[in-house]
């Protein structure tokens, strides 16, 4: 294992195999995110940013969520971060043992935008409290910190180290919610957004005021997001996702629309605007036979973490390498 230290960007950066974990200080605190470099050199490279969901870690989201994304990421010549969302250890008074927790905070910018929406029932029991966080309601299940800011300077960071062509934020569930807040707020830095199983908040669901591409799936047999009914078992409530998808294309002036019934490699129902301003595609796809996970994955995984994380008290991932789905996602935007 090699330290280098980069004074210019006020980090450390930490080598193993072919993934470099970064630490930078952030607004006072220590953040690290995890970043993969192709083998294979090239004068530019497309970049992805890779967010974890709810109680998962930076690894593994790579390894165990997407199946392994790093190997679809080799064979495209795509750099991606993987940057780790604040976490802490809660206290199970029944087990007697702590429980690692981990979120992004996009409930913070959206509930400033909307303070008269409710996001949950008053019934709903409340989620572990992030030390970050004070006075918050029993609806609040997410951290406090400024993340937003973090994942920008994530992402310019890179910018200004490689040559970038173009630069897309992805996510699952919790992951997903914080892509589509990023590509919202920052619709200058990320040409799309790539949002699995992530519906935010009923209400709440965020339009860029400047058009950006747009992937948002659901799977069918989710219980935790719904695609389509507002409320969950747990209380919350959350924006059907062709609400978001049709919010977007009035936004961007979309002229056409097509909806496709596909059987390969899922069977989906795909609804894709096009003829948009500046040529965005914005695309909702319905897996009728998924649930809450990536698609070709099963539903949780990626409640762990692999060697480059090892300060982290949690499973060790197992490796998966299935990559059917992060090429049946990404090849509609990096060709196939």
């Amino acid at each position: 294992m090699r330290i280098i230290l980069f004074i210019f960007f006020s980090c450390i950066t930490f080598i193993v195999h072919s993934m470099e974990k970064v630490e930078m200080l952030h607004e006072g605190e220590n953040r690290t995110y995890l970043l993969f470099i192709p083998e294979t050199h090239h004068n530019s490279y497309n970049l992805v940013v890779g967010l974890h969901g709810y109680s998962g870690s930076a690894s593994g989201f790579q390894m165990e969520t997407t199946g392994g994304f790093n190997q679809y990421a080799e064979e495209k010549g795509i750099i991606v971060a993987y940057p780790q969302g604040k976490y802490f250890y809660n206290e199970n008074k029944y087990l007697k043992s702590k429980t690692y927790t981990s979120s992004w905070n996009h409930l913070g910018p959206l509930i400033k935008s909307n303070p008269s929406i409710k996001i949950c029932e008053d019934v709903r029991t409340q989620s572990p409290v992030f030390p970050s966080c004070q006075n918050q309601d029993n609806c609040y299940w997410t951290s406090c910190v400024n993340d937003s800011d973090f994942i920008m300077k994530v992402t310019t960071l890179l910018h200004d180290r490689f040559s970038i062509n173009n630069t897309y934020v992805m996510g699952l569930s919790n992951g997903g919610m914080m892509a589509q807040l990023m590509g919202c707020t920052y619709p200058k830095l990320f040409d799309g957004v790539i949002n699995i199983v992530g519906m935010q908040p009923l209400g709440m669901s965020c339009i860029p005021k400047s058009p950006i591409n747009l992937i948002i799936y659901g799977g069918a047999l989710d219980k935790s997001t719904p695609p389509k009914a507002i409320k969950t078992s747990s209380g919350y409530l959350y924006e059907p996702m062709l609400s978001t998808l049709n919010s977007w294309a009035n936004q961007f002036n979309c002229k056409d629309y097509k909806i496709s019934q596909l059987s390969e490699p899922f069977k989906t129902e795909e609804m894709m605007y096009f003829n948009c301003n500046n040529d965005v595609i914005l695309t909702s796809i319905l897996n009728k036979e998924a649930g809450h996970s990536w698609p070709g994955i099963t539903p949780n995984e990626g409640y762990c973490r692999t060697n480059i994380q090892s300060e982290i008290i949690y499973n060790e991932c197992n490796d998966i390498s299935i990559i059917s789905g992060s090429k049946y996602l990404f090849d509609r935007v990096f060709g196939e």
